[in-house]
C-alpha cells in the first residue's frame, strides 16, 4: 500500500495495537480540557500515570474538576485560565508559566472548539487561529534544533475536515485548515523532533451539539432532523480512541474516531513540488538501471550455464 500522508510511514507498517508512546511520567497540556470530549479524555489520561496534566480552559469548572479528582489519585492535575482568542503573545506568557511549573512540556493537545456559524470571526479565532498560536508556541519550546527536547502536538479536528458539512461551512473550513496545518508541520519532524498528528472525532454524545448554530440560521429544523437520523458515539469510546491514537504515535497521521472505532485515514497528495519530482525521477532512473544490471547479470549467467551444459553434452 502506498504512503499518502506526511510521515512517510506506509499504513500497513503501523501497528494500531502497539504502544509506541508511553504516557507514563509525561507532562501534558490539554486546551479545552473541561469540554465534553476533553474532560473524558483527561480522566482517561490520568490513568496512564502522567507526571503532570495542565488543563487550559476559559473558565474554572468546579463540577468538572470534581469528576477529575475521582481518578486523579496522585493529584497531578492543575488548571490555568486561558482564552484561546487572546493572541500569540498572551499564549506565550501562559506557556511560559506552565514551563516554570513543569520544567518542560511533552505533549500538547489542542481541543478547544465551537460550532457557531452565527459569528464567523469567533469560530475562526477559536477553532483555527487559537490552535495555530498554541501549536507554534509549543513548537518553539519543543524544537530540538533550538535547544528543546522534542515533543508531541495533537490537534483535535473533526470528521467535517474529511467530509465538509454544507450546513456548517465555516466550521468545516476551520477543521480542514487544522488538518493541513498539522500535516505540513509534521514533515519537519526529522529536524525538530516534534511529532504531530490530527484526530478527527465523529458525532459524539456530548452537550457540544446542543450549542450548534447552523449556517443561515436553520437551527431548529436541522437539529431536530439530526437527532432522528444521526447516530452518535459514546464519549468514553471517543476518548479511549484519542488516547490510543496518541500512543500509536504515527507522525503526520490523520485519525478518525467515529462510532466507537479508530481508523487511520490516508490523505492523498495530488501535487508534487518540482524539486521532489526531480528527486523522484532520479530515484526511478536509479531503480531502473539497477534492474537492468540485474537482468543483464541474470542473462549472462544463464548463457554461461547453457554453454557449460552444451560442453558437457558434447563431451558425453
Amino acid at each position: 500500500m502506498s504512503c499518502n500522508y506526511t510521515s512517510g510511514i506506509p499504513v500497513k507498517h503501523i501497528n494500531m495495537e502497539e504502544v509506541v508512546l508511553d504516557l507514563s511520567g509525561k507532562n501534558v497540556v490539554y486546551i479545552g480540557g473541561f469540554g465534553g470530549i476533553g474532560l473524558e479524555t483527561c480522566k482517561q489520561l490520568l490513568q496512564k500515570g502522567l507526571a503532570n496534566l495542565m488543563i487550559l480552559d476559559q473558565a474554572w469548572n468546579e463540577s468538572a474538576f470534581k469528576d477529575i479528582n475521582v481518578v486523579d489519585t496522585k493529584s497531578v492535575c492543575q488548571f490555568m485560565a486561558f482564552d484561546v482568542t487572546s493572541g500569540l503573545e498572551e499564549t506565550r506568557k501562559v506557556f511560559a508559566r506552565i514551563v516554570e511549573k513543569f520544567g518542560h512540556i511533552d505533549v500538547l493537545i489542542n481541543g478547544a472548539g465551537i460550532c457557531d456559524e452565527r459569528d464567523y470571526d469567533l469560530i475562526i479565532s477559536i477553532n483555527f487561529t487559537g490552535t495555530i498560536n498554541a501549536t507554534l508556541v509549543a513548537y518553539d519550546l519543543m524544537d530540538k534544533s533550538r535547544g528543546g527536547r522534542g515533543g508531541v502536538v495533537v490537534n483535535i479536528s473533526s470528521v467535517a475536515a474529511l467530509t465538509p458539512f454544507p450546513v456548517l461551512p465555516i466550521y468545516s473550513a476551520t477543521k480542514g485548515g487544522i488538518l493541513n496545518f498539522t500535516r505540513a508541520l509534521a514533515q519537519l519532524e526529522p529536524k525538530t523532533g516534534i511529532t504531530l498528528y490530527t484526530i478527527c472525532p465523529g458525532l459524539t454524545d456530548t452537550t457540544h451539539w446542543e450549542n450548534v448554530h447552523y449556517f443561515l440560521g436553520k437551527d431548529l429544523q436541522l437539529r431536530e432532523r439530526s437527532r432522528r437520523i444521526v447516530q452518535t458515539q459514546p464519549i468514553a469510546d471517543c476518548a479511549m480512541n484519542i488516547i490510543k491514537a496518541i500512543e500509536t504515535h504515527a507522525n503526520g497521521a490523520t485519525w478518525m474516531c467515529d462510532l466507537g472505532q479508530l481508523k487511520l485515514v490516508e490523505i492523498k497528495n495530488f501535487w508534487t513540488p518540482p524539486h521532489k519530482q526531480n528527486k523522484e525521477t532520479e530515484q526511478k532512473k536509479d531503480t531502473e538501471q539497477a534492474q537492468d544490471r540485474e537482468s543483464t547479470k541474470d542473462t549472462t549467467q544463464n548463457e554461461a550455464s547453457r554453454q557449460e551444459q552444451k560442453k558437457e553434452n558434447e563431451s558425453g
